[in-house]
């Protein structure tokens, strides 16, 4: 029984071989267009450089300029390779490394961001099959099908990491209906303008308690909710068309740009209509088949 709904869930998941591809190039061209400088962290002074637990402690101090050049180095030339879809499994492991290790380094320094599911996409991608079309694997038949399990373990992936917002927020007090959290994150950024979004000022003059709490628990709704909607794709899939006008909302808020994600929520869209949407399918299949009945009926009258 277990078997059989996850098999389901895992066929929900399943992406369009070609529209995965194409996302694969995008991703590759996107690295490759804006990517991300890791030098100016051999130009801070070691003294700064405090990793957060894990692998990184490994470094005692700032990388050498060498390596980090290197790191670049390496990720164009991967970036490339899934790009053309040569060796692609291989060559988006091994890109998702890079992204890791290099994400690891620059925030040593005690900033971090939003974004691993950025860097962890090539991963998980990898098994999804999206090397299977336009691609030198594929001419060369070498390239896999798209699998659905992948797909469906990386939708619990997204799910469980966007609980690991909501949860901090919770246990922090933003239910707390006398406490207005996000206006806080507002008043902090006018007060110190270090950066700032394009509608930071115009938010800093709405002055409604309930308005300002209300976003608070969108704000918990929008990214708690997603990790129970993965049980339902078609939910899922609309959860994150939401999450992407929370994003939106975020950036010209705050100026926290989320752009990244929309390759990461892209590869859910990787569906033809027909499959985000199966009742429309069964609709004209059925008005087509009365049409046809009409036809065969004149026909013989």
């Amino acid at each position: 029984m277990f078997s059989a709904f996850i098999d389901g869930l895992s066929e929900a998941y399943t992406a369009s071989p070609k529209a995965l591809s194409g996302i694969r190039i995008l991703f590759a061209a996107h690295i490759l267009i804006f990517p991300i400088d890791y030098k100016w962290v051999a130009e801070v002074p070691g003294a700064f450089f405090h990793p957060p637990p894990g692998p990184f402690m490994f470094f005692s101090s700032s990388p050498p300029m060498e390596m980090l050049v290197a790191l670049e180095v390496l990720r164009a030339l991967l970036a490339v390779l899934v790009l053309v879809g040569y060796r692609t499994k291989t060559a988006s492991l091994a890109l998702a490394a890079v992204l890791i290790v290099g994400s690891g380094l620059t925030h040593s320094f005690g900033k971090v961001d939003h974004f691993i599911l950025y860097e962890t996409l090539p991963a998980a991608m990898a098994f999804a099959g999206w090397g299977s079309r336009y691609s030198i694997d594929a001419r060369r038949a070498r390239s896999s099908a798209a699998y659905g399990f992948p797909m469906l373990l990386w939708a619990i992936t997204v799910g469980f990491a966007l609980l690991t917002a909501a949860v901090p927020k919770i246990l922090t007090g933003w239910l707390d209906p006398s406490r207005q959290a996000t206006r806080g994150y507002v008043a902090r950024d006018l007060a110190e303008p270090i950066k700032l979004g394009p509608l930071t000022d115009f938010f800093g003059t709405i002055d409604s308690a309930i308005f300002w709490k209300a976003l608070d628990y969108a704000t918990i709704l929008a990214e708690g909710w997603v990790i129970l909607a993965v049980l339902v794709p078609m939910l899922f899939r609309f959860s994150l068309l939401i999450l992407v006008g929370f994003h939106a909302g975020v950036y010209l808020a705050l100026g926290i740009d989320f752009a990244h994600y929309l390759l990461v929520y892209a590869v859910f869209f990787a569906f033809p209509v027909r499959q985000w949407f199966p009742w429309l399918t069964k609709l004209f299949s059925t008005r087509k088949l009365r049409t046809r009945l009409r036809a065969w009926q004149i026909t013989r009258a």
